[in-house]
């Protein structure tokens, strides 16, 4: 009997572990990286400073999304800000912040101070992606089914600038292509883009209020050791 009970304990009341529910966006979230990525390392470190073990479930950002939501698991990793889902999930300190760039080919330098800039260039996006720069209704978006597709099109100079979260831009240029078609592909210095992301922890365990403190308190003692850049020395 004394098994039974403690499977029907919540997740939660089982000790000082949490499970996270994290999916494929390399270098930032996956199951094929070391540590998990980068942000699920820094969220692993965070809360083992407040002594707390993080097992993850790799799944579709969907059911990632309805899992956590549900109770079933503590929370997951990352997501960006939303009204609707601050309705239904505790949001934690910024776990990082995305820097937005413009991909080009090196042979076809381009240049932007504002988004004006960007009219007379033909652009790439890809399915599923809201843009900034989209608000000027005058930049017209050539979609394509994913990032990779989209790499593939700059390459053969089907556009002039494709956009893209830095660190993810380059993980994706380096796990699809050859150096030689790598080498052929830069980014323009200025980021268009910041985007920050969040720990989510449901509010169907109200006591998820309480390990939010705890994670907050955590990643605040890792950016102070100075640890904290270490995580995203990204080859490129």
């Amino acid at each position: 009997m004394t098994w039974l009970l403690a499977f029907l304990l919540p997740l939660w009341a089982r000790g000082e572990e949490v499970t996270l529910t994290n999916g494929e966006w390399p270098p930032y979230l996956s199951e094929y990286e070391p540590n998990y990525g980068i942000a699920s390392h820094i969220v692993t470190d965070a809360f083992a400073l407040e002594g707390v073990t993080v097992r993850y479930v790799f799944r579709p950002w969907r059911r990632a999304y309805a899992e956590a939501e549900s109770g079933k698991y503590h929370g997951s990793v990352v997501w960006t800000f939303e009204p609707d889902r601050a309705e239904k999930f505790f949001f934690s300190d910024a776990v990082f912040e995305g820097k937005s760039v413009f991909f080009h080919l090196k042979s076809n330098p381009v240049d932007w101070k504002t988004y004006d800039d960007l009219i007379n260039l033909r652009v790439g996006g890809t399915n599923g992606y809201d843009y900034a720069f989209e608000r000027n209704p005058r930049i017209k978006v050539e979609r394509a089914n994913s990032d990779v597709e989209n790499f593939r099109k700059l390459l053969a100079g089907r556009f002039d600038i494709f956009p893209s979260d830095l660190n993810v831009g380059y993980a994706l240029l380096q796990k699809n292509f050859v150096t030689a078609e790598f080498d052929l592909i830069t980014h323009h210095p200025k980021v268009y883009n910041v985007v920050s992301y969040f720990l989510i922890l449901s509010k169907a365990n109200p006591d998820n209020a309480k390990l939010l403190l705890r994670f907050n308190r955590g990643l605040k003692k890792l950016r102070e050791s100075g640890r904290y850049e270490e995580y995203f020395k990204v080859a490129r």
